[in-house]
């Protein structure tokens, strides 16, 4: 690979990092403003409270329309007097205005949605940082490839929820390719367990593991960075 080259990859890099850079400091600051209409809500905290919240989220969405599709505050468990889990979730597409999105949160049904065990939910959580999961089928939603940013969103109280945005993986494809002033090669992106999360060629199928590791014929481009741990690989054709 030649330096334009690599300069280009480096360039698309850094587009991508710094457009979900973007989206998890607002997620951020959303996620401060939960906290204080929240505080001020009557205790016990019940779903009707919500309500307070659902601007924040729905202006997270107008803020990032053509990126991020549905934004939401999955509650953690016990932290509602009437709903043992809660999930206070907005997605709009095309410019529609948004619509609540309805996830099965009965344990006894076949397509109970457990969304604690998820990692979308589960390592913001654990780790009270910012994390970028994914691609992933979002059964319980969209059906759709799926990838989720989400930040924590910690009470005083010692309840954790989550506040998460979601981005469809063509989302993230039409930035690398918009990003790439030219490829002479095929690109992709990859995340942290090499399974493919956008790429610039239909051989590449987002949320395949990728059966080669770099070497013979690959090679390790560049890091993406931040809070990603993305990695834009180039396959020699």
């Amino acid at each position: 690979m030649n330096e334009g080259d690599l300069a280009s990859l480096r360039r698309s890099a850094e587009c991508i990092r710094e457009r979900i850079d973007r989206v998890l400091a607002d997620l951020a600051e959303t996620a401060s403003d939960v906290i204080r209409t929240l505080a001020t809500a009557e205790r016990p905290l019940r779903r009707a409270a919500l309500t307070h919240v659902q601007p924040a989220l729905l202006a997270v969405i107008d803020r990032h329309r053509g990126f991020v599709q549905g934004v939401g505050l999955a509650l953690d468990d016990g932290h509602l007097a009437d709903a043992a889990r809660w999930m206070e979730w907005w997605r709009s597409e095309d410019g529609e205005p948004a619509e609540f999105v309805s996830h099965n949160l009965d344990p006894a049904h076949n397509y109970f949605y457990d969304y604690p065990g998820k990692e979308w939910f589960a390592l913001p959580r654990a780790t009270r940082r910012a994390a970028v999961t994914g691609p992933f089928v979002d059964f319980g939603g969209t059906n759709e490839h799926t990838i989720t940013l989400a930040v924590p969103v910690a009470h005083s109280d010692g309840y954790v929820d989550v506040l998460g945005a979601d981005v469809a993986v063509e989302g993230v494809e039409r930035l690398l390719i918009e990003s790439l002033r030219s490829a002479p090669q095929d690109m992709v992106l990859v995340n942290e367990h090499d399974r493919v999360v956008a790429s610039t060629s239909a051989r590449w199928w987002s949320g395949t593991l990728l059966q080669r590791a770099p070497g013979d014929g690959w090679s390790q481009a560049v890091d993406v960075g931040g809070h990603v741990s993305w990695r834009l690989l180039t396959a020699h054709r």
